[in-house]
């Protein structure tokens, strides 16, 4: 029998692989949608790079943010839950307006069937950074909507049972990414402490 660990394993980062994911392909659309830009002379879909680079950022700097925390900067930053998900919202609303018209312009022009294929593969991307981005907007939402308040100084997030009686998971995504990284004897905030 294999020796068994005391310390419970730690829960799978989906928060940090979207994150990685929004961050990775912005190299592989950026080539992509560029090429169909140039090659069509169309703005659309090429026009996707605005809220794709805007996601590239914002995933870098969230990731950036968490893995100072998780080596115990003391560096703060004003990014809260509800900015992060502002942000998530106005990024997947504009990635998800340019899709539909970056569909309807494409439908226009079917007697060039590469310029069709290499626009619809530049739209891929923008549709997974489109369901990344919506994912943890409408994962805060419900947090938001489900959690009741808390008024404690130290706490970032609420943890527990909301208003609807649906027991919420004890992650959050906007709390840093890689909590399990560090010291794990030592106390994570001040209410363990007591």
């Amino acid at each position: 029998m294999p020796p068994t660990s005391t310390h419970p394993q730690p829960a799978t980062p989906v928060p940090v692989f979207l994150r990685r994911i929004a961050l990775v392909q912005y190299a592989f659309c950026w080539i992509l949608l560029l090429a169909h830009g140039i090659a069509a002379r169309t703005a659309l879909p090429a026009l996707g790079l605005l809220p794709l680079t805007s996601s590239a950022l914002l995933s870098g700097l969230l990731l950036h943010r968490d893995a100072l925390a998780a080596a115990g900067s003391p560096v703060q930053t004003s990014l809260s839950a509800q900015n992060v998900m502002y942000c998530d919202l106005v990024v997947a609303g504009v990635q998800l307006t340019l899709l539909i018209f970056s569909w309807i312009d494409m439908s226009n022009h079917w007697g060039h069937n590469s310029l069709t294929i290499l626009g619809t593969y530049g739209t891929v991307f923008m549709m997974v950074d489109c369901g990344i981005h919506f994912y943890f907007a409408l994962k805060e939402v419900f947090h938001i909507l489900l959690s009741p308040k808390c008024d404690c100084p130290h706490c970032r997030s609420v943890h527990g049972r909301g208003r609807a009686g649906i027991s919420l998971p004890e992650d959050d995504e906007y709390t840093p990414l890689q909590s399990d990284v560090g010291d794990d004897s030592a106390p994570q905030d001040a209410s363990e402490q007591v």
